[in-house]
Formats: structure tokens, C-alpha cells, sequence
């Protein structure tokens, strides 16, 4: 007789006995104090034995214990690292399906805390503070409220600022985090409000094909105060017209595009990879999903193979650097980008001819020109200084009057 296989390895399972004699199971396990300064002694319910039990029978509970309203007692068996004050006080985490549920995405054989840390990271996308780790590597936000749990209360707001979380996020984020702990019935109120405003200016917007999974991508992040109302409306510009330039949360572009959060950040990591070596805008012309393939089956062929032909490439576009140690555009950049700013006033635009002329050439009159040219078209203050200057090194300031110094050998009268 044994556990299915699709449970933490550690799993215990336990018999509570009630003072009617009435019987419930639950599977139960512990994190080191290691992780969380409290220790966490968690469970989840379990309906029947048989539903946890591999082919071979059914699971014979590992500790039987009497329950009633302030004590727990060992009837027979033993807990394994858990004393009866702490299954006494441990934490009801919901039915074991969950766990089950989040089977695959953990490894074969894996312990409680692997499920745990998985069912985390998953809720922390739309609860972020979750994952919050002090200095020493230990989750100091699920301490605080542990901590506050065992004492009868919720966390003051003057102990979740003491996490790493609090001091590293602004007064919206904080506000929305005290407000979800503290006020949990309110803040769902409020995310049920957000999402409603959210649908209706998608309406409005001309978007009519409505996706219930990125509209509460969309409303988590604003009602947990990672989007301002700025951001909410760029991003729903941005889905009614997806050619306008900006660049969309990777979440809510996972949501959008039915893919998961980490297979959006990878294929933007490579975009940004061909981009910081070729230059902006350089990756559009990839086809990026074939390359987080490509990457994901040979990643090794990938970094040793494919990376260098993109340095020969920027070697060729910049033939300058051929033979160098110079092997990127971001390399070069900073350098050119100060220099133009420098010449025009302004921030270049890293997309425009102008701009690959600029950087294409060694000779720093040539680059001054171009520079100059570019700002004349544009009329930025730069260029209407140096007009202004010029025009006064050869007729003189507005309301002065020539003299036998001036340029053109003028007498004053």
C-alpha cells in the first residue's frame, strides 16, 4: 500500500478523531524554519483514503489523533519533525486535489516545499508581496502574517513594512497589499469594481472579442497597484491597435497570447539578446518562436553557435569594429548615444537612418553633421541655440549696433 504518486514525497496523513467520535483526514506537512522564522505547519482535507491511494490498497493513516477545542493527542503513530502543538495549530490550506492539480509542474519524487514554493509563485503573479525574502533568504512577508495568524490577529501594517517587499514598492503597491490582508471581502469588492471599468473601456476602446483570462491578468494588476491608470490605458490602446509602439506587460502579453509567463519572458530575452547585438528593433525581422524552440532543444548549439553569427553580423554592419574585440551594438552605444545628445539636445531615435550613419562613421565632424542634420529636421532647442549663435558670431546681438571691429569693416555714425 502507498501514496499516489502525484503527492509530495514527505506527505503524512493524518486521522483526526473529534469529541463525538466523529473521523477526517488530512495530509499534512512542515517548512523549516530555514525558509520561514516561524516554521509553517500546513494541511489539506482529504475525502476519502482511497483517492490518495496507488493500485496496491489503501492508505493507512501514518498518526490517528484526538481533536477537541484547545488540545490535539497521539492515539497511535508518530509525526515526523511536527509536534502536536504544531498540527494543533497548522494552518488549513484547502482539499488535497490541489496539490494533485499542481503535480506536473514540479519534479518526480519532489518534496512539500517544491509544491509549495510552485503554488506560490503561481498566486504571487497577481500577489507578488508572497515571495517577499529577507537578506538571509527567508520569506519575511509569510513570516509577519504566520506570525500574526498564530496570535489570533491579521499583520499590522507596521510588520509587513519591516519586509523586504514593503520598502522596495511604492505607497499604491503597499496600500493594495495592506488592503487584500487585512480586508480581503473589501479588496474583492474592489477588483469585481476595476475588472467592470476595465470591460466597459475595452468597449469603448473598439475591442469587441473580450478574453475573461487577460481582463483578470488586467484587473489584478491595477488593484494590486502595478498599474497605474496610465498603464491601463496605454495597454488598452495597444490592444486595439497592436501596431501603435509600446510594449505590453509581459503577463498580460502571456494572457493575450495564450502562452505562459515564463515562455514570454525567454523569447523576449532573446529578443533583447539580438537586439542588444544588432541593434533595436533588429529581432522583428526573427521568427523568435522558432528560436526559444531552437534554444529550449539545444541551448548549448544556441549560446555557441548561433550568438557568434550574430557578432560576425554586426562586425559586417559595422565594419569599423571588423577584427576587434568590439562584437555588439550595445557595446558601442552608450558612447554615441551621449554624443548625440550632447550635439542635439535630445535623446536619439536608435531606428532612424540618420542614426545608423551616425554610428557607422569614425570621423567626428561627419557625425556632428549628421547629428545636426537630423536635429534641423526635427527643430529641436539645440538647433535653434546654434542658429541663434551663429547668426550672432557674424551680425552681432539683436539691438548692438556694428563698429569698425565688426566683421564687414562697418563704421558706426
Amino acid at each position: 500500500m502507498g501514496l499516489i504518486n502525484t503527492l509530495p514525497e514527505d506527505t503524512q496523513v493524518v486521522e483526526e478523531i473529534d469529541a463525538n467520535g466523529n473521523k477526517a483526514y488530512y495530509v499534512v506537512y512542515s517548512l523549516s524554519k530555514d525558509l520561514i522564522s516561524e516554521g509553517l505547519t500546513y494541511r489539506y482535507y482529504v475525502d476519502d483514503l482511497a483517492t490518495i491511494s496507488d493500485t496496491l490498497g489503501t492508505v493507512k493513516p501514518d498518526v490517528v489523533v484526538n481533536i477537541s477545542d484547545d488540545t490535539v493527542t497521539v492515539v497511535s503513530g508518530s509525526f515526523d519533525g511536527i509536534t502536536e502543538d504544531e498540527y494543533f495549530n497548522s494552518f488549513y490550506f484547502g482539499k488535497v486535489t490541489q496539490l494533485t492539480a499542481i503535480s506536473g509542474q514540479v519534479e518526480e519524487g519532489a518534496k512539500s516545499y517544491d509544491y509549495l514554493i510552485e503554488a506560490l509563485e503561481t498566486e504571487a503573479q497577481y500577489k507578488p508581496y508572497l515571495m517577499s525574502k529577507d537578506a538571509k533568504g527567508r520569506y519575511d512577508y509569510l513570516a509577519v502574517v504566520i506570525e500574526a495568524a498564530l496570535e489570533g490577529r491579521t499583520a499590522r501594517d507596521a510588520e509587513l513594512a519591516q519586509t523586504t517587499w514593503w520598502k522596495q514598492h511604492t505607497e499604491t503597491e503597499r496600500q493594495a497589499m495592506s488592503l487584500a490582508h487585512s480586508d480581503p471581502a473589501t479588496f474583492s469588492a474592489n477588483v469585481i469594481r476595476t475588472r467592470e471599468d476595465i470591460v466597459t473601456r475595452m468597449l469603448a476602446a473598439g475591442i469587441t472579442e473580450l478574453d475573461s483570462k487577460l481582463i483578470d491578468t488586467i484587473a489584478n494588476k491595477v488593484s494590486y497597484g502595478t498599474f497605474t491608470d496610465n498603464d491601463l490605458t496605454k495597454t488598452i490602446e495597444k490592444l486595439a491597435n497592436p501596431l501603435i509602439r509600446y510594449e505590453l506587460d509581459p503577463e498580460v502579453k502571456a494572457a493575450l497570447e495564450g502562452k505562459t509567463l515564463q515562455t514570454i519572458e525567454l523569447t523576449k530575452q532573446i529578443e533583447n539578446t539580438i537586439n542588444a547585438i544588432l541593434g533595436p528593433g533588429v529581432a522583428d525581422k526573427f521568427n523568435l518562436d522558432q528560436l526559444l524552440a531552437d534554444y529550449q532543444n539545444n541551448p548549448t548549439a544556441f549560446n555557441n553557435e548561433f550568438l557568434p553569427k550574430l557578432q560576425d553580423q554586426f562586425q559586417a554592419k559595422f565594419s569599423q569594429y571588423e577584427g576587434t574585440n568590439i562584437k555588439a551594438y550595445e557595446d558601442i552605444a552608450p558612447g554615441f548615444r551621449t554624443e548625440w545628445e550632447g550635439i542635439t539636445g535630445a535623446k536619439p531615435d536608435e531606428t532612424t537612418a540618420e542614426w545608423l550613419q551616425f554610428v557607422a562613421t569614425n570621423d567626428v565632424g561627419e557625425r556632428q553633421d549628421i547629428a545636426f542634420g537630423a536635429a534641423a529636421k526635427t527643430g529641436s532647442e539645440a538647433y535653434k541655440n546654434k542658429v541663434i549663435e551663429d547668426m550672432e558670431g557674424v551680425f552681432g546681438k539683436s539691438g548692438a549696433r556694428s563698429t569698425g571691429g565688426g566683421r564687414f569693416g562697418f563704421w558706426a555714425y
